[in-house]
């Protein structure tokens, strides 16, 4: 890059870093803001509809409190009875107020009485039950839940056999003098409440739904049972958050979980996040749309700033250019001409100078580094393969010779395992230089991994080939060891054919190699011509 551009970038980046800081500070409190409104909302719109459920529950509990003081002769209705009346006259009583209480709230579908005598009543409203001739009251749940509570009892949410929809039982029991005569029941249809849900809803399409224990839907439309499919075999209990994300074909949907206090259900809510983030997006095109305009006049005012020094910069990048390409000596002295002594730029020059040292200087150090095993002092993995996919390629160009020789340290693990790993790489050390004594300059020795090592001699013939591994071999169980320690090699050898690739040679000569491990070690196996 020239040091126009240097200089442009430079200018560039200065000017706008502080209004990208701000921009995207600025993005992230808002954003931040929105995300907690946007929770809080669905927070809010949650306990909304639990209050209206509970309204509901409370309103029914009220009636059962209003007949249970009718029941007991609170309104002084039938003082002219002796004793306020027996069972029957306060039962016919009750029962009288019983139709019209149930048709002022939606919710309940009817109210009805059983009796400690196993006798059940029902308003008006609840129509023909169709119940049983040995039908006891006294032992259903609404009944006994009652009996057992202090207050009321509110059952769990179920679904009527008739009508399919989803229904609760508040109950209530009665005690005249200590004596329990019976319990009052209102049957809720909680399918009412769905026109509450459908008003409320964050964005488009958002909705609320609500789900039993058993995590089955409800109350809820056909579009929020598609929406639920999602997330239907899931268990809702078990999540450590009250908001999660799934992905769908339609896109992201949020949903968002809130436990119903008085009822074992819960209410979900869900929205697309495209919609809930809407207010996001927005905010982040505005800032986008400010960073641009930003940044078109930022490079307007530097193109025309530019226009006036082009000139020395264009003859300082050329300078500069023809110094990175090697062509020094006059170039430096033009440089000087133009870099003054108290110029803030005289750095340059003399870095420069110092630069064509270290470049050479680094390539080669670079260049061992990549090359050699750092153990061993000889090629690496990499190096070797490099050198026998050249010297097969140079043999299909030229129809030469060459011979790979891979060696393998025979029991090298146990050596290991019982003197150390210090001692084996010691082992692996001076091996290496036995070999690296024993073989011309131009043969190539690399390691090949772990104990593993390959050899290729170029221009060479197989019969020469097998003759120096033999040799390798024998210097190398000449060695001395501390500890009367014995080191052999087993060897595979081949020689090059037609058709090689560098993955048959592997294959073919490190088959060799297991074959003379195979064959019991210290002896090399070669390819049969």
């Amino acid at each position: 890059m020239n040091l126009k551009k240097n200089v442009y970038i430079v200018n560039f980046f200065t000017a706008i870093i502080p209004i990208l800081i701000i921009s995207m500070v600025t993005y992230f409190i808002f954003s931040e803001k929105l995300e907690e409104l946007e929770e809080e909302k669905f927070e809010f719109i949650s306990q909304t509809i639990e209050k209206h459920l509970d309204e509901k529950i409370s309103n029914s509990l009220e009636m059962l409190i209003y007949l249970e003081g009718v029941y007991k002769n609170e309104d002084n209705y039938l003082m002219d009875i002796h004793n306020g009346g027996g069972d029957k006259e306060r039962t016919d009583h009750m029962l009288h107020h019983m139709g019209k209480l149930s048709t002022l709230e939606n919710t309940v579908k009817f109210i009805a009485y059983g009796t400690a005598e196993k006798e059940m009543f029902f308003d008006e409203n609840a129509g023909d039950q169709h119940l049983p001739s040995d039908y006891d009251p006294t032992v259903r749940p609404w009944y006994v839940g009652a009996l057992n509570s202090s207050g009321y009892y509110l059952s769990e949410v179920f679904r009527h056999a008739g009508t399919k929809e989803p229904i609760i039982t508040i109950s209530k029991k009665i005690e005249i003098d200590g004596k329990e005569t019976g319990v009052l029941t209102a049957l809720l249809d909680l399918s009412v409440i769905s026109k509450t849900l459908s008003e409320y809803k964050i964005g488009e399409n958002g909705s609320f739904f609500i789900v039993d224990k058993n995590n089955k839907m409800l109350i809820g439309s056909d579009g929020d049972k598609e929406k639920f499919s999602y997330i239907d075999d899931m268990d809702l209990d078990s999540l450590k958050t009250h908001e999660f994300e799934k992905n769908t074909p339609e896109g992201t949907i949020i949903y968002h979980i809130y436990k119903l206090k008085n009822l074992d259900a819960a209410l979900i809510g869900v929205v697309y996040e495209k919609e809930l983030h809407a207010p996001l997006y927005k905010l982040k095109n505005i800032v986008l749309l400010i960073l641009f305009i930003v940044i078109v006049i930022i490079s307007v005012i530097l193109f025309i700033f530019g226009k006036f020094f082009d000139k020395s910069l264009d003859r300082l990048s050329y300078i500069v250019n023809s110094i990175s390409n090697g062509n020094y000596t006059k170039n430096i002295d033009k440089l000087t001409d133009m870099i003054g002594e108290k110029s803030e730029l005289k750095i340059i020059k003399e870095a420069i100078k110092n630069m064509n040292y270290e470049i050479v200087k680094r390539e080669v150090e670079l260049k061992y580094i990549s090359e050699t095993d750092p153990l061993t002092d000889i090629c690496n993995r990499r190096a070797i393969i490099s050198f026998i996919e050249i010297e097969i390629q140079r043999a299909k160009n030229f129809e030469s010779e060459y011979t790979i020789i891979m060696f393998d340290l025979d029991k090298f693990k146990r050596l290991n395992d019982k003197f150390g790993h210090l001692f084996g790489d010691e082992v692996l050390r001076e091996v290496c230089k036995i070999v690296s004594n024993n073989i011309k300059d131009t043969d190539k020795f690399g390691r090949y991994g772990g104990e593993e090592f390959l050899i290729i001699l170029p221009d060479t013939a197989f019969s020469e080939g097998i003759e120096v591994a033999e040799r390798l071999r024998k210097k190398i169980e000449g060695m001395t060891w501390k500890n009367d320690v014995v080191v052999t090699v087993s060897m595979g050898v081949i020689r090059n054919m037609k058709a090689d690739t560098l993955d048959l040679s592997l294959e073919r000569v490190d088959n060799l190699l297991y074959k003379a491990k195979n064959n019991g070690r210290n002896r090399i196996e070669y390819q049969k011509i």
